[in-house]
């Protein structure tokens, strides 16, 4: 009987599935983020909060290179399981405010009106989405303020993580990205 309310239990836990809430911000350098994960959509299990400052360093090339054939590899697997994965999710809040703005009057305008053409697909795609883009001109900047909320249904989930791992490329690529020796 126990063990019947437990699986119970499990399986109202992995339909019901979690909330993954981001709020981020980026003013100037500073970049700000906040994310909570929650079970049940309402009982928080993880909550962090991060700041940085950004920097224009370039990363090492050294290290992307030695990722690349395995990614390569392991691509249509990681495209095959996306596709599987987008069942299980479901957008319930997309908010984004965007400032962009170029040296140039003629580029902000041209590149605003690529952005708004994009928030206009965005909107189509999840109809609860609030997406804006608000152009600066004569000032090179480009800021933006915004949340996102996801619920994942993880039964629907299970099956495509399990065949995902499966597969032989996919875990070279996740030794190499963890930089283990023994890849192959």
């Amino acid at each position: 009987m126990i063990l019947l309310i437990i699986i119970l239990i499990l399986i109202i836990f992995l339909y019901m599935g979690l909330r993954i809430s981001l709020s981020f911000e980026k003013t100037g350098s500073k970049l700000s983020a906040i994310i909570k994960i929650n079970i049940f959509k309402k009982i928080t299990v993880y909550n962090s909060s991060k700041e940085k400052e950004t920097s224009k360093d370039e990363d090492n090339e050294k290290e992307s290179k030695n990722l690349m054939k395995p990614l390569k590899n392991a691509l249509p697997y990681i495209s095959d399981f996306l596709k599987k994965t987008v069942k299980s999710l479901k957008v319930s809040k997309l908010e984004n405010h965007l400032k962009f703005g170029l040296a140039s009057y003629a580029d902000t305008a041209q590149y605003i009106g690529y952005i708004w053409a994009v928030n206009g697909f965005i909107k189509t795609l999840y109809p609860v989405s609030k997406v804006s883009a608000e152009p600066v001109f004569g000032d090179p900047v480009i800021d933006f303020k915004g949340c996102l909320d996801v619920d994942i249904n993880l039964l629907k989930l299970i099956l495509p993580v399990v065949n995902l791992i499966s597969k032989k490329e996919i875990r070279i690529l996740i030794k190499t990205f963890r930089g283990d020796k023994n890849e192959k």
